[in-house]
């Protein structure tokens, strides 16, 4: 048997939580000397305390966890629900990674208070072109992102170099995070092209409309600094008297998910412009 001192040691938790989880009945020593009130614990109830200790950083409270013990929960059960909390951490790790990352492209934006940066605006037209995408509305921009990104690396090389122009995405409605309803896929050369069979992916050939006037820019970095260059892009609308006119589009002029951690991309930004009245 081990005195508390040496159970907290080869346990990794402290005397004093030993103490107060004896004093709830949640463990109790193995025996305690009845001369000098020294606690005991055996190796035993280490099993016990790391279930108890897994219990509770699934977020269950103690009285929850005593409940678990007195149904004896087993090692499976407990490594089951650990994997979903796992998991669950993982994606509110990255989901927090992808807010700092946009709090800092923010400040980003309001240092350099809206300016136009180095970007050149071009405004030119665009003719029909063959489209070989899906549609969907998206619940969240990060799998926008995972679609674009598997987009590229599954249906692309699945394409003839002779046919395949650039991934474009096309957004239909209001900049939503939790309704994206975007197009995404490959703008063709060529509609002579027979939709590759990709489970998951429902491809159809669709068509990019033409564009008498498009006002665009390209901009080089990360994914998550877009909203800079759409400011940028705004901005110049706005001090040359042009009005939206149609779904704004993003040509993919280098792709993205290239090489494990790649976060630039080269992309044009589009939107079909008339002159305000």
């Amino acid at each position: 048997m081990f005195r508390i001192g040496e159970f907290s040691r080869i346990a990794r938790v402290s005397g004093r939580l030993l103490r107060y989880y004896d004093s709830i009945g949640l463990l109790s020593p193995g025996r305690v000397d009845s001369v000098t009130g020294y606690r005991y614990y055996t190796a035993d109830q280490l099993a016990v305390l790391n279930r108890i200790l897994a219990l509770k950083d699934l977020g269950l409270s103690l009285d929850e966890v005593a409940q678990l013990l007195k149904g004896m929960v087993s090692a499976d059960e407990i490594r089951g629900m650990l994997t979903l909390k796992k998991v669950e951490l993982e994606r509110s790790l990255s989901e927090g990674q992808s807010r700092l990352r946009n709090i800092e492209s923010r400040l980003l934006q309001i240092e350099e208070q809206g300016g136009m940066q180095d970007y050149e605006v071009i405004v030119k037209s665009a003719v029909a072109q063959p489209y070989l995408a899906l549609r969907r509305t998206f619940p969240s921009f990060m799998e926008v992102v995972q679609t674009v990104g598997a987009i590229a690396q599954r249906v692309g090389p699945r394409l003839p170099e002779s046919a395949k122009d650039n991934l474009v995405v096309v957004a239909h409605s209001d900049f939503d995070e939790e309704a994206l309803d975007l197009e995404i896929g490959y703008a063709l050369k060529h509609g002579d092209v027979t939709p590759p069979n990709i489970p998951g992916f429902d491809l159809a050939l669709r068509a990019l409309p033409a564009a008498p006037s498009l006002a665009t820019l390209v901009r080089r970095g990360p994914g998550h600094q877009s909203h800079i260059a759409y400011g940028a892009l705004g901005l110049w609308m706005s001090a040359n008297q042009y009005r939206i006119d149609g779904p704004s589009r993003e040509v993919l002029l280098e792709l993205p998910f290239q090489r494990p951690g790649q976060e630039e991309m080269v992309m044009e930004v589009q939107f079909p412009v008339t002159k305000a009245a």
